[in-house]
């Protein structure tokens, strides 16, 4: 009799164990071995459900689930048992139910996989995808190989359904073709196909790329790397695939094939196929990096431009483009000046801040020397308008005009006030002096005069001034600024603009 004082029918307990879940050492009453055993089991279905997802090791749980048999019917006596119809139909209740199951989850499974591949066979891999969906936990646990083959065949077929999306070259087609020629391939040797679709997503990559987009430069390349490591006897096709994309070279947008030869430059050789595409470099890099800087030259990005046509000179000095690029260096720069000095110029800020426009035209000879007169808007009205700029790229001067002061004096003339008609006032008349800082444009340096004075006419008969009380009247004021007009201003800023 067994410890608990019970007895079992052992087919009862065999039958109980079958269950996976130790029942049959809890009919026997043996608690240790129950949660023993229990334990075990559950360690083992996650292994195989999580981790050890393989033929051999669910045959270890196949191994364990008959151990768990036999034992039990062991532990019941064996054939020297008590056979007992009620025990046995108890049993194979609990039983029953988990053998059901499992093995309508591995024919589910099983029905799956093959829907599955039809759909991917007949080129529909969205509709593989969305039948692969339908496994779950309770799959896994049935028929963990399955799920295997069945992921994979998911990444194979995620790999197809990207590639169709970015570019119909992808030969997809004919990728499923292959698959379709050899029924099962598909699940039982994926592996084999991998490098169709790594090639192909290398290829689209690579079309990608052509746009100047050097992440899928670097990914194409990458793909084309994988296939080289992991699939032997490729390298025909790489080589191929890099032909291509060479031979695609330039491309229309020349900053497009710029980023291509400079991410191509720059990659490291390691003396394997991928180095040929660092053969397209010499050809079309000059061109592309000139032919980037005249477009950013169009799009008055001129820094930009600029560094393109120092690249072309610090990469090929000896290039039959190399003029071309100092030219463009050159351009790049004087450009690069007028608008820093359109700036300060816009902002009111030249006269403290003056810049140089190499472009300008040297102040020398007779003029008239065009200029941009800043600070006196009231003289600008007053001069010729083939003396004035109105663009920097246009002046040869910066004008500078501040606020007028008095100058040499003109003339002194006695005048009578109200206050004493019998004693004269003496008022001396004064040139107007207006204090400049003229700079040459072209160098940004200042050049002589610091000021301007204006001329005019003087001792009118009656001079009008403004008193400071409407009470008294002092007398007008000892000097006053002589009367000018348009003919003296001209007079005073051509001693500038026509010296």
């Amino acid at each position: 009799m067994d410890p608990a004082g019970r007895s079992r029918d052992p087919l009862a307990v065999a039958l109980a164990n079958a269950s996976l879940l130790s029942i049959g050492y809890v009919m026997l009453g043996r608690w240790r071995w129950a949660v023993g055993t229990g334990a075990v089991t559950v360690v083992l279905v996650v292994v195989l459900a999580l981790f050890a997802r393989s033929v051999w090791f669910e045959i270890v749980v196949l191994l364990w689930w008959a151990a768990l048999i036999a034992h039990g019917w062991h532990l019941a006596g064996g054939r020297a048992g008590r056979a007992d119809r009620r025990q046995r139909l108890i049993a194979l209740g609990v039983a029953l139910p988990g053998l059901v199951a499992a093995g309508f989850l591995r024919f589910d499974g099983a029905r799956v996989e093959r829907a599955a591949a039809e759909a991917h066979r007949g080129g529909d891999c969205s509709r593989a995808l969305s039948i692969m969906d339908g496994l779950w936990t309770g799959h896994r646990l049935a028929d963990a190989p399955l799920t295997v083959r069945v992921e994979t065949a998911a990444e194979a077929c995620e790999l197809l359904v990207r590639a169709g999306r970015q570019n119909d070259r992808l030969q997809a087609a004919r990728t499923l073709e292959t698959y379709a020629a050899h029924p099962g391939a598909l699940w039982k040797g994926v592996e084999s196909r991998r490098a169709d679709l790594f090639l192909a997503q290398a290829s689209a990559e690579l079309d990608t790329a052509l746009t100047g987009d050097a992440q899928a430069l670097t990914a194409g390349f990458g793909h084309l790397s994988t296939v080289l490591t992991g699939f032997p006897g490729q390298e025909g096709r790489v080589t191929g695939i890099l032909g291509a994309f060479s031979g695609r070279l330039p491309v229309e947008d020349a900053c497009s094939t710029r980023a291509i030869t400079d991410w191509l430059g720059r990659r490291p050789a390691d003396g394997g196929p991928l180095d040929q595409a660092a053969g397209v470099v010499p050809r079309v890099a000059p061109a592309a990096i000139l032919g980037c800087g005249d477009r950013f030259m169009a799009d008055d990005e001129w820094k930009q431009a600029r560094e393109q046509y120092k690249q072309l000179l610090a990469q090929y000095p000896e290039h039959d483009l190399a003029s071309k690029a100092e030219d463009g260096v050159r351009k790049a720069g004087l450009a690069i000046e007028l608008a820093a000095v359109r700036r300060l110029v816009k902002d009111g800020d030249y006269c403290s801040h003056p810049a140089r426009y190499s472009g300008a035209e040297a102040y020398k000879g007779g003029g008239p020397h065009r200029a941009l007169l800043l600070g006196r808007s009231d003289h600008k009205a007053k001069l010729p308008s083939s003396w004035l700029a109105k663009d920097p790229a246009k002046a040869t001067l910066v004008i500078c005009a501040g606020e007028t002061t008095y100058g040499s004096k003109v003339a002194t003339c006695p005048y009578e006030s109200r206050l004493s008609p019998y004693f004269p006032t003496d008022v001396t008349f004064r040139k107007k002096k207006i204090p400049v800082r003229v700079y040459e444009l072209r160098t940004g340096k200042r050049v002589s005069p610091k000021s301007l004075q204006i001329s005019g006419t003087f001792c009118p008969r009656t001079l009008h001034y403004t008193t400071y009380s409407d009470l008294v009247d002092l007398g007008p004021p000892s000097k006053v600024y002589v009367k000018t007009s348009a003919v003296n201003i001209r007079a005073a800023y051509a001693a500038v603009i026509k010296p």
